[in-house]
């Protein structure tokens, strides 16, 4: 299927469900197909719309009602845009799926048009659609809505852009279905995805709205302070980087953060030093999702639609809107006041009682957002994955004495400092530990000297190369199992790409935990993928892999672009890769385990866990829940610790 819809409500601002229940959403079309080639495409259209001059086909809606599956390309567009505007016959969310979400299994393009051409099919997204879609389906520049029986041959142009799409969908569809469809695991977690957006995650919207009052206040204030300092606007950036190279005297390269916080203890002009300190203040991304929590809340105080199925390559979950996987953490001196703080915005506090209390109002809201989740007078259960992802390395590279010590309560960190620094476990200092723990946790991925010298160096820990280099001579002693299976994980995915060698190997303590490598090819196209079958019966998908020269390469998307390119593939990276989709698949075994006993997350955010706090429960049994082990995870000593708290708040 495929809708066409209106509204006054700005999709790209509010999100799918807000967008779906804003009074003036409506579906104006749906197209419907099944999934054999060359079937017609029926439509339906609304019939306040029918005097447009395209009439419906009445067995649009009889095909609809009889499916037992329901595919749309987004479907967690279609799905709460189609429940909540009464459509009918109604589609149970049990029965939708996604082409969307295979194409992102598949390693592809997710957008229609791009993931149509990057297939080479034979048919190909209408491009005329986006001028259509801003024709029907927003207002005008006057406020007003275009009419179809004013437009009529733009309308008829409209009709035949949705049928086009529900046939491209159908042709991706067929070609995915083989590798990517949802089965297993994946079908689990998506439903379990579909069902999250829709209990969504609460939030404090007073308390929101306070706060936007405030930083509204203090940004006007600030952006005339900015202007009569500078006679320049905030978003003229390079000509803010030369105002303040020319004020401060010194080289400015960038308008980066950690540029300007450098620049700012070492400039001496006072105006340069003010511009630094505004700049800084109005950039704060964390205050924008201030503005974004209330543009996506619906009315009864719950923000849906936030998290995507397979959002990261691993099958791990990404999200959108208020990006609540993605929040600035507060610094040291900050994390002291803001359970005050948030205390005194859910009480209604100013903006100058902030300041004289608590410092730059900016500051404050930015290092609280977290805290808007939350239900007044409601408690959350919150739990945490302890160091899941290295737990799980240890499992696969069958890590004996460190999966004992992980069963036994041993500090690892503590452990692996002593190791470093060659002392007794007693005797470790909390700095030696930090630097215990940054080995555990970042080096079981290959990770060299300069590369664990750097990672440390974000996290606030200074190393020279020698420690650097010792840290990593002593992981690696300490886990041979890890360091074997980035060589076969290697050796197998070279000898699967060069030779068509599929393999099974048998991994972790006793040889227990089954994985495969294999090179697959999609039915009649020219694409072909290096499949590594996880231990949960999942697939990783690495797209036209190929050796240039001595290097094993893929082709993906880009990091931080949209474009695609090679991409660098080696044993250690597809070790990570494994690590962290097995942990994706456990915590949404998990996930469903916990709300089949009657405590549901709402979100899962990294390694952590929310849901409502209802009586009859503990936070034992919810970390009991998420802890639960599926069957192809024996031997794994996984851990989740919880609590009862009044908001969200790590």
């Amino acid at each position: 299927v495929d809708i066409e819809t209106r509204s006054r409500a700005d999709l790209p601002t509010v999100g799918a469900y807000r967008y779906a229940c804003d009074p003036s959403t409506e579906i104006m079309m749906c197209a419907v197909t099944t999934a054999t080639p060359g079937d017609p495409v029926y439509l339906w259209v609304n019939p306040k719309f029918e005097d447009a001059g395209v009439k419906s086909d009445p067995e649009a809606l009889a095909l609809l009602e009889q499916a037992e599956l329901v595919y749309a390309h987004n479907a967690p567009f279609e799905q709460p845009v189609m429940a909540m505007t009464g459509f009918q016959p109604e589609v149970p969310l049990e029965k939708w799926r996604c082409t969307m979400a295979m194409a992102r299994m598949a390693g592809l393009p997710e957008s229609l048009g791009n993931c149509a051409n990057m297939l080479n099919l034979g048919l190909r997204k209408d491009t005329r659609g986006k001028a259509l879609i801003r024709l029907f389906s927003s207002p005008q520049s006057d406020g007003t809505l275009s009419e179809p029986v004013a437009n009529p041959t733009e309308w008829k142009e409209f009709c035949d852009y949705c049928r086009r799409d529900v046939e491209v969908e159908r042709e991706i569809y067929n070609k995915l279905k083989g590798l990517f469809d949802f089965s297993l695991v994946n079908l689990d977690t998506w439903l379990y995805t579909l069902r999250m957006n829709e209990i969504g995650i609460p939030v404090n919207v007073d308390a929101l709205r306070t706060a936007k009052k405030i930083i509204d206040e203090v940004s006007r204030l600030a952006v005339d302070e900015f202007r009569t300092l500078t006679g320049l606007s905030l978003t003229q950036r390079e000509k803010v980087r030369l105002w303040l190279q020319k004020e401060a005297g010194v080289r400015v390269p960038d308008m980066k953060a950690e540029t300007l916080a450098e620049l700012q203890t070492t400039v001496t002009n006072p105006n340069a030093k003010r511009v630094i300190e505004l700049y800084a203040q109005l950039s704060y991304a964390a205050v924008k999702k201030v503005d974004t929590m209330l543009d996506w809340v619906c009315p009864d105080g719950r923000i849906r639609g936030v998290f995507k199925f397979y959002g990261a390559g691993t099958g791990r979950w990404s999200a959108g809107g208020p990006q609540i996987q993605n929040v600035k953490k507060a610094t040291p001196a900050m994390r002291r006041l803001t359970h005050d703080a948030y205390r005194a915005l859910c009480e209604g506090i100013t903006a100058d009682e902030m300041s004289a209390v608590y410092g730059d109002p900016i500051e404050v809201i930015a290092s609280t957002v977290r805290h808007f989740v939350h239900v007044p007078g409601t408690k959350m259960l919150d739990a945490d994955y302890n160091a899941i992802e290295a737990r799980i390395a240890c499992w696969l590279g069958g890590e004996t004495q460190a999966l004992r010590d992980y069963v036994d309560g041993r500090d690892r960190y503590r452990a692996m400092a002593a190791k470093i620094f060659n002392v007794a476990e007693k005797s470790v200092t909390p700095d030696q530990r930090d630097l215990g723990k940054q080995a555990i946790l970042g080096l079981s991925y290959g990770m060299g000297m300069a590369k664990f010298s750097a990672s440390c160096e974000q996290r606030g820990i200074t190393i020279d190369s020698a420690l650097a280099e010792r840290a990593v001579k002593t992981f690696r002693a300490a886990h041979p199992g890890i360091v074997k299976v980035w060589a076969a994980f290697d050796s197998f995915a070279r000898d699967a790409v060069s030779n068509n060698q599929n393999a099974i190997m048998r991994l972790g303590d006793g040889r227990s935990i089954r994985m495969g490598f294999a090179v697959q090819w999609l039915p009649d196209t020219t694409k072909k993928y290096l499949i590594v079958m996880l231990p949960s019966g999942r697939k990783l998908a690495y797209l036209q892999p190929e050796i240039q020269g001595n290097e094993l390469v893929y082709w993906g998307q880009l990091p931080m672009s949209v474009a695609f390119g090679a991409i660098k593939l080696y044993g250690a990276k597809i070790f990570e890769n494994v690590c962290q989709a097995v942990a994706a698949d456990l915590m949404s075994h998990g996930a469903q385990t916990a709300s089949a006993n009657w405590m549901p997350p709402f979100a899962l955010i990294h390694d952590q866990a929310l849901a409502i706090h209802h009586d009859g429960v503990t936070p034992e049994q919810f970390a009991s829940a998420l802890q639960s082990l599926p069957p192809w995870a024996r031997g794994l000593p996984l851990k989740a610790e919880a609590k009862s708290v009044p908001y969200y708040a790590k």
